[in-house]
């Protein structure tokens, strides 16, 4: 996948959603990525952060894989 080498990790953030009625914490991650034309964000959300990291990358890389409308 030649096209990946294009990508960068621009911003990567973490927001702590509170519980509600005793349930436990989740976390929204927030990932900016981008290439030399572009800009694109992508959000995970689990009560693991490594979880909701990975969800929020693997959209990235998807995004960037998937054949554009031009």
């Amino acid at each position: 996948y030649p096209l990946l080498s294009e990508v960068k990790l621009l911003d990567y953030k973490v927001r702590v959603l509170a519980g509600s009625g005793g349930t436990a914490s989740k976390v929204r991650v927030l990932i900016e990525s981008g290439d030399h034309k572009e800009k694109w964000g992508t959000v995970g959300v689990s009560e693991n952060i490594l979880e909701a990291s990975w969800q929020a990358l693997a959209d990235s890389i998807e995004y960037k894989l998937l054949p554009k409308s031009r």
